[in-house]
């Protein structure tokens, strides 16, 4: 077979991948809107999907043909294809191969069986959190556990453990021994910070927490999408319990919200960081459509653009100097008498809180940490399910001084478990760690005060294209940071921006 059969029928083959992601998305999108009544219905068609998906991506040719198109691509030079369109070949042959050298010896059925019980773990998380019932959650919540700690324990043969396995899924190259050494730092740094925090005087922010309709904001919020340029010709906004974003492809861009109506700020900082991740799906060089370029991203890398503006962008003056003139608008008897100094002070004043999505920068990565503690616990068999809420409310305790009085607010909070994302938390720390590095080196080419003044939010997604998105996975996260910043990693430079910011009198 010559090498473009061989490209022929990867492309064939790719092609067909697609269109399962695509059903299972557009599925999953769904859910969100769609009848209760029929959620058992879609899980169990949807369970197919991802059984027929897995079937073809453990295609036992296709493998075969991977391989040696691989060998074939390191030759140098070739006839038939553009150097650039070799180079895509060649990174969607590693990232697959990397793939399915880890996957393709896992059954179909285990997988079958998975999908089944994250259905049905995660509609129950809707319950559970709804009637403060965690009880009757934790065998679900055990069983999706359990499920996939059969499937990494059934892939690739590692000397790693199964969570450091986990980690190195989202994050390549990051195990708990590069984690234990990031958290290390951040925490010998920034709990002396909080603790120098919390003896100044109390931030006026009463007012933020005043009544405000969800039907206001919902109307507001369009005016603030539009300002931070999310539009609908290529995206989409909704609302779900927990918010997100999805990709279905470059130019259809899903994310969700949830309107706080004691709390007039959430939505909009939750807005601007899913509006980070929005931006990165839109503006992936098309070249990677539909490919595993623009799927196998770090999601280190993604939540730094997602930290990034809500962070660096959404909680400074000149972008509230925008924005509390729509509010005003539309909330007049609440914050008539508010100036954006004020209001600029009230969202990033810095207390102990229960909710992950409502924390401040400087108490942020302490939730990570008490979330990435807990995996390594009940991943590692010294917790159960069962045991989690407790052990949950003691981490609250001893990092931040403060313990939930419900489920809502501990351990039901979030949708990952339910939803298998184990070993995705560290890399909302480490996600805030590479913003601080790409905001620093983006200060120094952009007047960012001047571009919100002036309503040209989209030079600064520019920017970002340019340095970060348009390389999708093409790059490992490390190298696009290095290439953006003109230095490796650095976590001094995370504990340096909040130093700065916070570490005033």
């Amino acid at each position: 077979m010559d090498k473009a059969e061989r490209i022929r029928l990867f492309r064939e083959w790719n092609k067909r991948l697609s269109a399962y992601q695509m059903a299972m998305t557009m599925i999953g999108l769904d859910a969100n809107t769609a009848p209760v009544a029929g959620a058992s219905y879609r899980g169990e068609r949807r369970a197919i999907l991802a059984g027929e998906y897995r079937r073809l991506l453990k295609d036992e040719a296709m493998f075969e043909n991977l391989l040696e198109l691989e060998e074939v691509l390191k030759k140098a030079g070739t006839s038939c294809m553009a150097a650039e369109d070799e180079a895509i070949l060649r990174r969607e042959a590693e990232l697959y191969l990397r793939q399915l050298s880890r996957d393709r010896e896992v059954p179909v059925d285990l997988y079958m069986a998975f999908e089944r019980a994250k259905d049905q773990a995660s509609r129950d998380w809707l319950r559970a959190k709804k009637e403060e019932d965690f009880v009757s959650h934790a065998p679900l919540q055990q069983e999706v556990i359990d499920r996939y700690k059969e499937i990494v324990a059934a892939s690739e043969k590692s000397p790693l453990s199964l969570y450091d396995r986990m980690l190195d899924r989202h994050q390549p190259g990051w195990t708990t021994r590069q984690y234990d050494l990031f958290f290390d730092q951040v925490r010998a740094r920034i709990v002396p910070l909080l603790g120098s925090i919390k003896d100044r005087p109390v931030v006026q922010d009463d007012f933020l927490y005043q009544f405000y309709p969800a039907d206001a904001q919902r109307r507001m919020m369009k005016k603030v999408c539009d300002y931070i340029g999310f539009t609908e010709d290529w995206g989409r906004i909704g609302e779900s319990e927990h918010p997100l974003t999805t990709g279905v492809c470059t130019g259809d861009v899903r994310f969700t919200t949830k309107y706080r109506e004691h709390g007039i700020h959430m939505a909009i900082l939750s807005t601007t960081n899913e509006v980070g991740h929005a931006w990165f799906g839109h503006q992936i060089d098309p070249a990677y459509e539909g490919t595993i370029i623009a799927h196998s991203i770090s999601a280190g890398l993604h939540e730094s653009q997602s930290r990034l503006l809500e962070n660096h962008v959404g909680r400074t003056l000149a972008f509230w100097e925008q924005i509390l003139p729509m509010l005003k608008e539309e909330f007049p008897d609440q914050l008539g008498k508010i100036d954006p100094k004020t209001f600029t002070s009230a969202v990033n004043a810095v207390h102990p809180s229960l909710i992950r999505t409502q924390a401040d920068e400087v108490t942020y990565p302490l939730h990570i940490m008490i979330r990435y503690e807990l995996e390594k616990e009940f991943l590692g068999g010294d917790l159960q399910a069962k045991d989690l809420e407790e052990a949950w409310n003691a981490k609250y305790r001893e990092y931040l001084g403060i313990v939930p009085s419900k489920p809502s607010e501990g351990v039901l909070q979030d949708m990952h478990w339910p939803y298998a994302y184990f070993g995705y938390f560290p890399t909302y720390a480490l996600g805030s760690a590479f913003a601080a590095q790409f905001a620093s080196k983006m200060e120094q080419q952009l007047d960012i005060p001047v571009l919100l003044k002036e309503h040209r939010f989209t030079a600064i997604t520019d920017w970002l294209k340019e340095h970060v998105h348009r390389y999708g996975g093409f790059l490992e996260a490390e190298e696009i940071l290095y290439q953006a910043t003109g230095r490796p990693f650095d976590p001094a430079c995370y504990c340096d921006y909040l130093e700065k910011k916070y570490g005033g009198e």
